[in-house]
């Protein structure tokens, strides 16, 4: 939405949308989505406009871009201060140019930008692109939403929610938009399928199947209006692998699919397996009782490892310490409650977090040749020798 901002005399409190274009790629679990809006000055005479734009979650906004009258607008990043301005790459400043994106403080899921000077009759392109993750919905159905309207949010009590620039964010015209999302394809280890179906529950919408390696997806009717949220559904196969997402804050997000024949041949009772943990007990696991979380996740592993197994559990920082000398025990009441023991005094006083130490250790101490073995770490990462780390976990991967 593009707020009028100025005091003028107008039939409208926002500038009006000519036309607005979804351009947007999924691969896996993550969508890539670029929004290009374009807003008239109908009025006779210039309007200083603010942008607000609502941003999920799980969302991340990368590029901002804004051309007006010749004039281009590229967002930069910055951490929040007083001073903070997002500048042009050129030299126009007059009185209402600058340029602010932030956050709304009473929506924290809005964000501002004030795009300057409109002059009469001439146009505003908006071009913003922004990652999310997608949810994962009865475990097998991956569901992307691109919100019914790109800029308001509600509020009952005040008829629209109101940002400190006096921003309603109140949309109600509704506008033509052109939608395209590209659905890369998911592959199996033997370049099986793993998309089973596509579909849209809030549009009726055209699946171009011609590509070899994506679905191309637009809307069915050539005048759509946006008076619904997007939907689009990606069922997953039920012959594929089990899947997981990890995401934590300051790290990538990874889909983890161990695939359901090696869980299979895993938990097979006809082959002994070893469950081995390694736990992060450096100064850094005190922020936040990470420590304290790690102690009872080890708690759970251990009450719901699987009968005749072998397990250990190594503790490490500036140094290692394992429970058993021998490379793993078999399961029993005994050495569980010496478990139980050895988990309840673990605390976070072991120094840095050094974990090639115990990795090697472990690389010694191979399992025997009718054992699988399974190694969980529990780190709060901060590791330096990334390079060295990654070399040696593909050393042992043949046997890890």
């Amino acid at each position: 939405m593009l707020k009028i901002v100025n005091q003028i005399k107008s039939t409208s409190e926002y500038v009006p949308l000519k036309q607005v274009n979804i351009e947007s790629t999924i691969r896996s679990f993550a969508a890539d989505v670029t929004i290009t809006q374009i807003f008239r000055n109908d009025e006779n005479t210039s309007i200083v406009a603010v942008y607000c734009f609502p941003i999920e979650e799980q969302a991340a906004i990368y590029n901002f871009t804004a051309r007006i009258d010749n004039r281009e607008i590229i967002a930069q990043l910055r951490e929040k201060n007083p001073d903070t301005q997002i500048n042009s790459n050129n030299n126009f400043y007059q009185k209402h140019d600058t340029y602010l994106l932030e956050q709304d403080e009473k929506s924290q899921d809005n964000f501002i930008i004030n795009v300057g000077t409109l002059p009469p009759s001439k146009e505003c392109v908006i071009i913003i692109s922004y990652v999310t993750e997608l949810d994962l919905i009865q475990g097998s159905i991956i569901r992307f939403v691109i919100p019914a309207t790109i800029a308001p949010r509600y509020s009952p009590q005040k008829k629209g929610s109101i940002s400190r620039l006096n921003t309603k964010y109140i949309q109600s015209t509704p506008y033509i938009i052109q939608f395209r999302c590209r659905i890369e394809k998911i592959y199996g280890p033997n370049q099986e399928q793993y998309i089973a179906r596509l579909n849209s529950p809030s549009h009726l919408v055209d699946i171009d199947l011609s590509m070899d390696d994506a679905y191309m997806i637009t809307f069915a009717q050539k005048h759509t209006y946006l008076d619904r949220d997007i939907l689009l559904d990606i069922k997953l196969s039920d012959k594929r692998a089990n899947t997981f997402i990890v995401l934590e804050s300051n790290a990538a997000m990874a889909a983890v699919t161990p695939f359901e024949e090696d869980c299979y041949l895993t938990l097979d009772s006809k082959r002994t397996n070893e469950f081995i943990f390694i736990l992060d007990c450096s100064k850094s696991m005190k922020n936040e009782n990470k420590i304290g979380f790690a102690r009872e996740a080890m708690l759970l592993f251990l009450k719901n490892l699987p009968n005749n197994c072998y397990f250990n559990i190594i503790k490490f920082g500036t140094k290692y310490d394992c429970l058993f000398n021998e490379s793993t025990a078999f399961y029993n009441n005994i050495n569980v409650r010496i478990a139980e023991k050895f988990i309840s005094q673990i605390r976070a006083d072991l120094g840095g977090t050094e974990i090639l130490a115990p990795l090697q250790w472990l690389e010694r101490h191979p399992p025997q040749t009718d054992r699988a073995r399974q190694v969980f770490l529990l780190t709060d990462g901060e590791v330096s020798n990334v390079s060295e780390v990654l070399e040696l976990c593909r050393s042992m991967a043949s046997s890890t």
